[in-house]
């Protein structure tokens, strides 16, 4: 609250004041108590809302992390540990983000090749890509990629929501619930199953 507007309120609550006392026919000489009591409701409430107003909030635009600045982040300790599967990986997260899909594919495939054997997660993000490159297809080399990720975790979930989307947009409604009740059957604990519930309800919907 700014002191214009402390000034303001006070000289509007003395107005108010000053004419319900002139209509209750109050003698002026007995007007000093309740100008005392407006200042001082006033002065109370000036205080109160000064002290308590929030601050403005200033973004602190250097520690805001984009999926950028997180590529080139990975980038420097790329040239570091250049053969590092892990950090391969979450650089092809950060393409896979930023839409760079012959970036994202390059650094899966070289996180596979560092990894002995090559992981569920990395095979289903490699797929995902590929999926995407071929404008949503499910090609031979998806499938293949797909089928050894589930051979090696059978409830990876980038595998079986891959499936159940692409059945889902092929109109083939009963294998997408299917696929998405297979995936509502693991043990995962961090899994969206009220997303997966609302697919399901959507598929059953259009079938």
């Amino acid at each position: 609250m700014s002191v214009w507007f402390f000034v303001a309120i006070t000289v509007m609550g003395l107005f108010i004041v000053v004419l319900s006392l002139s209509a209750l026919k109050v003698k002026p000489a007995q007007w000093f108590g309740f100008f005392a009591l407006v200042l001082a409701l006033t002065s109370a409430s000036f205080l109160i809302l000064r002290q308590s107003s929030p601050q403005p909030i200033l973004a602190d635009m250097s520690r805001m992390m984009t999926a950028r600045d997180m590529v080139e982040e990975i980038q420097q300790q790329l040239r570091d540990e250049p053969n590092n599967a892990e950090l391969w990986f979450q650089l092809g997260q950060g393409y896979l983000v930023e839409g760079e899909l012959d970036g994202a594919l390059i650094c899966f495939d070289y996180a596979i090749q560092l990894t002995e054997p090559a992981t569920a997660t990395q095979l289903s993000a490699k797929a995902t890509t590929l999926y995407y490159i071929h404008k949503q297809t499910m090609t031979d080399e998806v499938s293949l990629l797909l089928e050894q990720a589930l051979q090696l975790e059978p409830y990876n979930e980038a595998a079986l929501s891959l499936i159940a989307n692409d059945h889902f947009l092929s109109f083939r409604f009963q294998q997408a619930v299917d696929t998405w009740v297979l995936l509502l059957d693991s043990n995962d604990q961090n899994l969206d199953r009220v997303q997966i519930i609302n697919s399901i309800n959507k598929a059953k919907a259009l079938m």
